[in-house]
């Protein structure tokens, strides 16, 4: 039985997986029979990433980063760093947790490839998707105060749109912003028009928590995070918060 499936981890090696982000990656047959050990102790838990022992040090970017920066900077002349450094982890060249953005900065800088402050709607498209449901963002607007049995309260409008079409895919309104409740919007997001391959929020804590990372992890879905104070990459999202605000 062992043998068989042995012959089997074998046979599904000799081609390369589809990872969400688009790459195509050949595993050796090793791999699985690790993954499936770590899975039966520990179940999600034990395939999760782990943090590394150097976490928070420099780390030089990949060739192939490097390589994306350049062709980036070519076809794309004003393109700021930050939009760089969030397009290499949307496709895969870099981890979040890996390479910071001052590291993306630095480069730029030492390489004089200088970028504009203010990027122009062009040179914006860089960030854009090609298809829908590759990407949702997701944000949590302040709205209005509701009197409710003699309590005045103020409730949240957290959102959820699709990156290509700029459509409103989720959206709800809550008396309390947090992981709970967008997991909720989510929820229905992906329950009414499917899944999407990566999910771009802020590091608010209802984005950012071990519980939609392991939710996210388990549908295949890459999580994003817009660099602290860069409310640019957030346009989209904001656009529409301002359509409801003004309705």
């Amino acid at each position: 039985m062992r043998d068989y499936y042995t012959r089997s981890l074998r046979k599904v090696a000799q081609k390369p997986l589809k990872m969400p982000d688009g790459r195509e990656i050949l595993y050796n047959y090793n791999t699985f029979e690790k993954w499936e050990g770590l899975y039966k102790k520990k179940g999600m838990d034990g395939l999760m990433p782990k943090q590394r022992s150097d976490a928070g040090l420099s780390r030089a970017l990949p060739d192939t980063a490097i390589e994306e920066i350049f062709r980036l900077k070519q076809q794309f002349p004003r393109i700021n760093a930050t939009l760089i450094y969030t397009k290499l982890i949307a496709d895969g060249f870099i981890k979040q947790s890996e390479v910071s953005v001052s590291i993306v900065q630095r480069f730029i800088k030492k390489n004089d490839l200088k970028s504009a402050r203010n990027p122009n709607i062009k040179d914006r498209k860089a960030f854009e998707e090609e298809f829908p449901c590759n990407m949702y963002q997701a944000d949590t607007s302040h709205s209005i105060y509701i009197t409710e049995n003699g309590i005045k309260q103020k409730t949240y409008l957290i959102f959820i749109v699709d990156d290509h079409s700029r459509m409103i895919v989720g959206a709800r309104f809550f008396y309390n912003d947090n992981a709970y409740n967008f997991q909720i919007v989510l929820k229905e997001a992906i329950a009414r028009y499917g899944l999407c391959n990566k999910l771009y929020t802020d590091h608010g804590s209802p984005y950012s928590n071990e519980q939609l990372t392991l939710i996210l992890g388990s549908l295949g879905i890459i999580e994003i995070h817009a660099p602290i104070r860069d409310g640019a990459l957030k346009a989209k999202v904001e656009r529409a918060f301002g359509v409801v605000k003004g309705s």
